[in-house]
């Protein structure tokens, strides 16, 4: 079964199955909130996702991390459902592995190679830019996202210590951020 989804002017939908209408990038990431969405972002972009199987309704996958997890995700009639392995999944929340496995399976991981006909926007951010960082730079996100204030403002001033790069760079954060608690403009 094949739905269609409308463009932005209602005309020229791209065909779309069930799964993927109902495992959006945007609804996982509104259904997991946003640590566990990066979190599973973190786990696409790594390639952690193995044994995929896809049909137009439902995917299932295993997930490595810190052991295998298995997961099905199912496009119902009453909405979306998920199931894990994982403690947090048992129990029916939409769990890390169930948005990597979502991602991976929808096609929204970055993993497509059709973005030659993205136009320059003016500096917009699009929708699929969270995509676009590497894993590595995916895997810093998710531990700077976590990790406590001390511990993040330690690693910071460790780093401009031995880099003088990082010290510059911080140096004109830091005074760009007096300037606005001053309401200082910025020079042009």
């Amino acid at each position: 079964m094949i739905i269609s989804v409308s463009g932005e002017n209602g005309h020229d939908g791209d065909p779309v199955t069930p799964l993927e209408a109902a495992f959006a990038e945007r609804a996982c990431a509104q259904r997991a909130g946003t640590d566990v969405f990066i979190e599973g972002v973190n786990l696409a972009l790594l390639g952690r996702v193995e044994q995929l199987r896809i049909r137009p309704t439902n995917a299932s996958g295993t997930v490595d991390d810190d052991g295998p997890h298995e997961v099905r995700l199912e496009a119902a009639d009453d909405g979306p459902r998920t199931g894990c392995t994982c403690p947090e999944g048992a129990t029916g929340t939409f769990c890390r592995h169930a948005v990597a496995v979502a991602l991976v399976a929808t096609g929204s991981a970055g993993l497509a190679e059709d973005d030659e006909d993205d136009e320059d926007d003016g500096g917009a951010i699009e929708e699929s830019s969270l995509f676009a960082d590497d894993p590595v730079h995916a895997a810093m996100r998710v531990f700077l996202s976590r990790a406590p204030r001390a511990e993040l403002v330690e690693t910071l001033l460790d780093a401009a210590d031995e880099n003088d790069a990082v010290a510059d760079a911080l140096w004109e954060a830091t005074v760009a951020w007096h300037g606005r608690q001053h309401g200082a403009t910025p020079s042009a």
